[in-house]
């Protein structure tokens, strides 16, 4: 009894723990990878978010289908919050030059924009044993369509191995649909930015 209360008490804390890493998870990141290479290096930064990507989303697959546990889970989302951080680290890296007077703003904004992408891979659905594999659709609200019809198109879907292709194509989903939101965000700031700054002038 007293473990069933003890969870009661701390689930409402570990959930919003988790919402705060997963929100500072970019800034660290970018924080950590941008004081290992100066600006010469962007190549040399960019291999490195991208290993971190990729070492991710093989852990996060290595760990597909298997029963779950809060260990199991707290992997998942760690590698799961580590892709999509990936994700906005690159596009600050890239677009950080074009945004002058408001890289804060782009890196909070991009890592709120992870939410709703995570939220999507994590609350779906329940699925009877001998149901069809899930869409792609109903866990990437921009890609999922595509990558639906790259699985029948390959005829993946039910197959051996489905599991961690699947596993690995919502990450790789994930990285696209973050990174692409955040160089949006940091193409609008950049652009809001100078008009501000030209308006002061």
């Amino acid at each position: 009894m007293f473990p069933h209360n003890l969870m009661n008490i701390f689930a409402p804390l570990m959930f919003f723990l988790t919402i705060a890493f997963v929100l500072a998870w970019p800034s660290v990141l970018i924080i950590l990878i941008g004081n290992l290479g100066k600006e010469k290096q962007r190549l040399a930064i960019s291999l490195g978010i991208g290993i971190i990507a990729v070492a991710s989303g093989m852990i996060g697959t290595d760990y597909a289908g298997i029963p779950a546990s809060p260990l199991i889970s707290g992997i998942i989302l760690l590698s799961m919050a580590t892709v999509s951080a990936s994700a906005v680290a690159t596009a600050y890296f890239l677009f950080r030059n074009f945004v002058t007077s408001g890289k804060k703003l782009c890196i909070a904004v991009g890592s709120l924009i992870q939410l709703p992408f995570l939220f999507a891979l994590l609350v779906n659905p329940d699925r009877l044993p001998g149901d069809p594999p899930p869409l792609f659709a109903e866990k990437l609200p921009v890609l999922g369509i595509l990558f639906d019809a790259l699985a029948e198109a390959i005829g993946t879907a039910g197959e051996a191995g489905y599991e961690g292709f699947s596993s690995f194509v919502l990450l790789t989903g994930l990285y696209l649909e973050v990174f692409f939101g955040a160089a949006i965000i940091c193409l609008i700031v950049g652009i809001l930015m100078r008009s501000l700054d030209g308006e002061g002038m």
